[in-house]
C-alpha cells in the first residue's frame, strides 16, 4: 500500500497577473527585475528568483503582484514566516486598488497563506484560507486548484469523507479530471468503500490508458479485498506500460516493488530519489527492511519523514519494527508515541499491536495486557492477539 501523498506542488501566480510592459532585460527596473525573477522561478532556481523579486520590491514596493510572487518563492525556499509576511503586505495594501484588481490579488495572497499554513501543519487556518479564497469570485479558473488544496487539508486533518465531497465537487466542474478520480478513489479505498474506489480507478484508466497510478490503485484494492489473482494480473499489465518520463520510471519501481522484484525496484527507486521523487525513500526503506538491513531502512524512513509535510504513522510503524529488531526500545517507543498521536490513521492497528509487543519484550506485562485489552475491543478478528491476551491474563494470575 502506497504511503500517501507526494509533497504538495506550490504554483507561482501566473504571468497573466504581471505587469511586464516593454522593459529591456538588462535595465534595472522593477518590471525587469520581476521578469527575471519569474524566469529563474520557472527554471527552479528559487534562490536567484528570490534575489530578483526582492530587488524589484526595493526599487518599488507598491506592486502587490511582485509581493505575491516573492511570497510564493519564499514558500518554495521553506522561509515560511517571511512568505507569510509578503502575503499579509498584499492583503493590507490591495484595498486601495480597483475592486477587481484587489479581489484578484487577495485571492492569490489568501491561497498563498493557506499553502504556508499547510507547510507549518496549521491545518485549521489553512482550511479557513482556502474557503475564504473560494469565496472570492475573481479568477474562478483557479478554484479547482484551490479545491485540491482544500481536499488535501481535510485529508491531513483526518476528515476523509469531507475530502471525498470536495473531490466530488471538482468532478462536477470537470467530469474528465483524472487527478480528481484518482484522489477520490484513494480515499474511498482507505475508507474500505472498494466498489466506489474501483469505479473511480477504472474511470481514470479509461481517461488515461497508460496510468500507472490507476493500475497501482486497483492492485491495492484487490489485495485488500483478498483477490490476489486479479491483483497479480494488474501488476503484470502495469509492468508492460511504456516508460516515457522519470515519473513513469518511479511508478514502474513501485510495480516491481509490489511484485517483490526488489533488485529492479531498488535501482529504479534510487534513480527516482536522485531525480527528486522524495517518496522513493519510503520504498527504499521497505526494501532494506525486507533485506533485514535495519539501520539502512531507518535512514531511508527518516529521509522520507524529513521530506513529508505531515507525519506518516505507517512509516513510524516501520521504524518501530526496525528498532525492535535492533533492541533499541526507547527509540521504538518514541516512534510509537508519534504514530499513535496521529488521529484517523490506517496504521493504528499495527502500531497498537507493536506497542503491546514492546511492553512484552521489556517485561512490562501489565501494560502489555492493558494494551491488548484495548486492541481486541477495536480489532476482535485478530485471533493471534486474542490468544496472546488470554496468555498474559493467565500469566498475570487474573481471573478468567
Amino acid at each position: 500500500m502506497r504511503v500517501p501523498n507526494r509533497l504538495l506542488l506550490l504554483c507561482l501566480v501566473v504571468a497573466a497577473m504581471l505587469c511586464l510592459a516593454g522593459c529591456d532585460d538588462d535595465e534595472m527596473t522593477p518590471q525587469s527585475e520581476n521578469k527575471k525573477g519569474l524566469t529563474y522561478y520557472d527554471a527552479g532556481d528559487y534562490e536567484k528568483a528570490a534575489e530578483y523579486f526582492s530587488r524589484a520590491i526595493e526599487l518599488d514596493n507598491s506592486d502587490m503582484e511582485v509581493h505575491n510572487n516573492y511570497g510564493m518563492t519564499l514558500l518554495q525556499l521553506r522561509r515560511y514566516d517571511e512568505a507569510l509576511q509578503q502575503f499579509e503586505i498584499v492583503l493590507a495594501n490591495s484595498t486601495a486598488l480597483a475592486p477587481k484588481k484587489s479581489e484578484t490579488l487577495n485571492k492569490f495572497a489568501i491561497r498563498g497563506k493557506g499553502l504556508v499554513y499547510i507547510q507549518k501543519q496549521n491545518f485549521t487556518d489553512a482550511l479557513t484560507c482556502f474557503n475564504n479564497a473560494l469565496d472570492i469570485k475573481a479568477e474562478s479558473g483557479w478554484n479547482i486548484d484551490i479545491l485540491y488544496y482544500k481536499a488535501n487539508t481535510l485529508e491531513c486533518m483526518g476528515y476523509r469523507p469531507s475530502a471525498i465531497d470536495v473531490y466530488t465537487e471538482v468532478l462536477k466542474e470537470d467530469k474528465e479530471n483524472v487527478k480528481a478520480y484518482l484522489s477520490r478513489a484513494n480515499l474511498y479505498r482507505i475508507e474500505e468503500k472498494y466498489s466506489e474506489a474501483i469505479a473511480d480507478y477504472e474511470k481514470a484508466l479509461s481517461l488515461a490508458e497508460g496510468s500507472y497510478l490507476s493500475y497501482i490503485g486497483l492492485y491495492t484494492c484487490y489485495i485488500q479485498m483478498g483477490e490476489k489473482d486479479k491483483a497479480k494480473s494488474l501488476l503484470e499489465k502495469a509492468s508492460r506500460l511504456d516508460v516515457r518520463t522519470n515519473e513513469d520510471r518511479y511508478y514502474l519501481g513501485q510495480v516491481h516493488y509490489y511484485q517483490k522484484n526488489y533488485k529492479s525496484a531498488k535501482i529504479e527507486m534510487e534513480y527516482a530519489l536522485d531525480q527528486g521523487f522524495s517518496e522513493a525513500s519510503y520504498f527504499l526503506g521497505e526494501i532494506a527492511l525486507a533485506d533485514q538491513k535495519y539501520e539502512d531502512a531507518i535512514a531511508y524512513f527518516e529521509q522520507y519523514r524529513a521530506s513529508s509535510v505531515t507525519e506518516s504513522p505507517t512509516v513510524c510503524n516501520q521504524e518501530v519494527v526496525c528498532y525492535l529488531q535492533l533492541f533499541e526500545y526507547e527509540k521504538a517507543q518514541q516512534m510509537l508515541d508519534i504514530g499513535l498521536g496521529v488521529p484517523g490513521s490506517t496504521a493504528r492497528q499495527q502500531l497498537l499491536r507493536n506497542q503491546a509487543a514492546l511492553y512484552e519484550v521489556q517485561d512490562e506485562l501489565q501494560k502489555a495486557y492493558d494494551t491488548l485489552a484495548e486492541y481486541i475491543v477495536q480489532y476482535p478478528n485478530d485471533n493471534e492477539a486474542t490468544s496472546e491476551y488470554k496468555f498474559l491474563k493467565k500469566r498475570l494470575g487474573l481471573s478468567q
